[in-house]
This record gives C-alpha cells, sequence and structure tokens, in this order.
C-alpha cells in the first residue's frame, strides 16, 4: 500500500467501488469512501483500540492532519484518551460561549428564523421579543442577562402583566427562544429550559373564555347591513379612501363569513375568478390552529365559494387596490421608538373599530358575523328538516371539531359549500332590503 506524502497525491485520489485506505504513517490514514469523502482518522490504544475522526479533505489538509495526529499520540503517551479530552475542551469552549451570549442576542437570533412566516405572525413574533428584552410599561425585561443565566424569575414580571393570551404567547416565544440558544451551544444541552415547567394555570387567574357579542336576529342583522352600506356617510372622521376600503371589508366579511383576521390579511394572488365559479383559497400558512392542524396531517389550503355578490365586490374593490398586495392595504413600516411596526396590510382591530363607530360596542363584533351566519343559516328548513346540514356550515366556516373532523376526511363537498355561500349572500341582500324575511317553507 502506497504511503502519503504530498498534498497532490491526496487530491488525486478517486473513489473506488468500495471504500479503501491510503497510510500517512503513525497511524494515521486517510479513508476514501465509494461516495468520495476523504477522511482523516486516527487509530490509538488507551484501554482498548479506538479511531479518533480528525476530519474531511480538504477543509482539513495533510499538513493538518499530521498535527492533530501527533497532538493526539502525545496525549496518548500521558494515558490520556484524545476523543474525551476533545469533548471536554468543546464543552469548555460551549460553556464559554453560553456566557457571553445574551437573551436578547438569542432572542433576535430565534426571530429571523420567523421572517419567512406570515408577516401578521412576525409582527407578533417580534413583539413577543420586545416584551421580553426591553419589557412593558414598568416591568423591566431581561435582553441583557446571559442566557445560561436565565431564570424563572425573571418572566415571571411579565406574565402576570398581562392578559392570558398575551402570557401564553410571551411563554412560547421564551421557551423558543431557549431552545435555539441550546442549538447554538449558547445554553447547556444537559440542562432543563428555565421555562418548561411553567403552567399557566398553576399561579395565574384562569382564562375566562367569553361569547364574542353577536346579533343573531334577522331584522337586526338587515340593519346591520344597511349600516355598513352607508359607513362612508355616517362616519365622516376618517379620510374618504379609508372609509371606502372599511366598508367593502365589512361587506366582504358579511358575505364570506371568515375570520376577521382572514379579511385584514386577504391577498390578490389568493382570488380565483372563473366563468362558472370563483373561489378565495386561503393559504395553510394563514389559517388558525396550523401546528394541531399539521400534527392531525391536515396541511391543506381552505377554500372559500365566491357568490356572485362576493365577485361583484371584488371586482369594484380591484379597481382601488389592484396594484397592491392586500387586499385592504395599510402602512408597511418597521418599528421605531416613536411608532409600532406596520405589515403593510389594514391594522390588526379595524373591523371591530368601525362596528364601535356604529354604535355596535358590546353588541356585536366582527367575529359575530360567523355567528350570525351559522345561527340563521342553522335556522333555515325544507319541508320541517335542515336546508344545510349544521356539520357542512361548521366545515364552511373552518372550524375542526369532532364533527367536521369526518367531513375533512371524506371530501370537500364542494357543490354543497357553492349552493351554501350564494343562499348565504341571496339572504343577505334580502335582509338588507326587507329585514326579517318570511320563514322559507320549500316544496
Amino acid at each position: 500500500m502506497k504511503t502519503i506524502t504530498t498534498d497532490v497525491q491526496v487530491r488525486n485520489l478517486k473513489p473506488a467501488a468500495e471504500d479503501y485506505r491510503r497510510t500517512v504513517g503513525g497511524n494515521l490514514y486517510l479513508l476514501i469512501k465509494a461516495n468520495g469523502s476523504k477522511l482523516w482518522r486516527y487509530d490509538y490504544k488507551v484501554g482498548t483500540r479506538k479511531t479518533l475522526a480528525i476530519g474531511a479533505y480538504p477543509e482539513v489538509s495533510l499538513s493538518d492532519a499530521m498535527t492533530a495526529r501527533d497532538n493526539a499520540a502525545r496525549l496518548v503517551k500521558r494515558g490520556i484518551d484524545p476523543k474525551d479530552h476533545r469533548d471536554q475542551e468543546r464543552r469548555a469552549e460551549a460553556e464559554r460561549k453560553a456566557a457571553e451570549s445574551p437573551f436578547g442576542a438569542d432572542a433576535d437570533g430565534w426571530l429571523k428564523t420567523r421572517e419567512g412566516s406570515a408577516k401578521k405572525t412576525y409582527l407578533r413574533d417580534e413583539l413577543m421579543v420586545r416584551y421580553l428584552k426591553e419589557g412593558a410599561d414598568s416591568i423591566p425585561g431581561f435582553g441583557a442577562v446571559n442566557t445560561n443565566q436565565v431564570a424563572l424569575s425573571h418572566i415571571l414580571p411579565l406574565l402576570n402583566h398581562f392578559d392570558h393570551e398575551t402570557r401564553r404567547r410571551l411563554l412560547s416565544t421564551a421557551r423558543n427562544v431557549i431552545s435555539f440558544a441550546r442549538v447554538h451551544n449558547h445554553f447547556p444541552q444537559d440542562r432543563q429550559s428555565p421555562f418548561a415547567e411553567i403552567k399557566l394555570g398553576d399561579g395565574f387567574a384562569p382564562h375566562q373564555t367569553k361569547n364574542r357579542p353577536a346579533i343573531i336576529q334577522p331584522d337586526d342583522f338587515g340593519d346591520l347591513i344597511r349600516q355598513i352600506d352607508d359607513f362612508g356617510t355616517i362616519i365622516p372622521s376618517m379620510s374618504a379612501r379609508r372609509r371606502k376600503l372599511i366598508r367593502y371589508a365589512l361587506q366582504l366579511l358579511a358575505l364570506t363569513f371568515v375570520r376577521p383576521g382572514t379579511i385584514e390579511t386577504a391577498e390578490w394572488d389568493h382570488f380565483h375568478f372563473g366563468k362558472d365559479h370563483s373561489f378565495w383559497i386561503v393559504p395553510f400558512a394563514k389559517l388558525k390552529m396550523r401546528t394541531e392542524r399539521a400534527k392531525k396531517g391536515n396541511r391543506n389550503d381552505f377554500l372559500v365559494p365566491l357568490s356572485r355578490q362576493a365577485v361583484a365586490l371584488l371586482r369594484e374593490l380591484r379597481t382601488i387596490t389592484g396594484s397592491s398586495r392586500y387586499l385592504f392595504p395599510g402602512a408597511d413600516r418597521k418599528a421605531t421608538a416613536k411608532k409600532a411596526a406596520s405589515s403593510g396590510m389594514i391594522a390588526e382591530g379595524s373591523l371591530n373599530d368601525a362596528l364601535h363607530l356604529l354604535g355596535y360596542k358590546g353588541k356585536h363584533c366582527a367575529h359575530g358575523v360567523r355567528s350570525s351566519a351559522s345561527t340563521m343559516l342553522n335556522r333555515e328548513r325544507i319541508n320541517g328538516r335542515r336546508r344545510f346540514e349544521q356539520a357542512l356550515v361548521e366545515m364552511q366556516q373552518d372550524r375542526l371539531d369532532a364533527s367536521t373532523r369526518a367531513i375533512y376526511d371524506r371530501d370537500d363537498r364542494l357543490p354543497e359549500r357553492i349552493e351554501l355561500m350564494q343562499f348565504w349572500a341571496d339572504m343577505v341582500d334580502t335582509l338588507r332590503a326587507t329585514g326579517a324575511p318570511k320563514l322559507r317553507v320549500a316544496a
């Protein structure tokens, strides 16, 4: 077997059908893998025979490999295992890095990994990171504390300060930052996260679920639709363009009964207009409870059949905002010392704010349209029987409970959903014009 003496020899070695090796001397050799990899190895004996992996060529040159061999041989002469010695050095280096890494830097590093997520989600993550680093109101943050020294006591004042939803997001973000730091050796691999054992049900006031206010009577819902139609004249306290966009957003919400956040983040690329039928395809990345969906193997986009009325509304709106990414564009800016970041979309909560201006605070909210549609559609009867299955209505509202799970697994029941959405749009028109319709009884 020819001994390797130069780097040129190493460079010229070609892979074969099976792995083979070439010696260098002093128990150092080069392993040439069938896939073309060239790996430096050093055989030694401390108690038993062992092999030390030195590295791969060309990242580790012949000269570097020989130096590593000589260093390892000196340790062997002293009865020290080179592998154990290297592991100890790596642990010491990791601890040194951890001692020099503040929590704020790791939080920023984790936030960079979130840049590909939906813009609204990213802005929420950015806000949580800012709270953790800088604090909120008079509650201090802990961005300057080294990550490996962060303790439960650092986050508890913030958790006590916020309500349940923000508290949950803060805790989730803090845990994610620790996981990020662990991967980058800024937090000990063998130590539990200081936030791992926190349970939001322990030591905090229990979360109180409140039913969102919603109008479920046809007469009152008809009044609401008429007020929305007149939004531009009823509310003169904002620019004409903004009044028009808010009106369109509320009208689209009424026709589609999607979640308000889905309206606020809607993008033109997600709408598909056809000769016979048109659809709004909401991407999986924008849906609620994405983690839970993924665990169940459901990464499907959500389909909203568009009624004739919705298509007509969207064609009007497109003449106003069609050149923008979003149906309802807003300011797009990074956070400053004086202003919070803005996503380029209409501000979160704009639809609720508009309903408050119309006098519906405590009576009806943007999310309440879903209850309005669900209640009124489930009341519809033909010969005493439901016009639409309750599960079908739930399915169109993208609710993933046990009853609709079976429908999702079976098929998307598109023809029935198209009929449902057109029926609802026609009902909205009827309520707008006449208030409560007479009980529908079809033969």
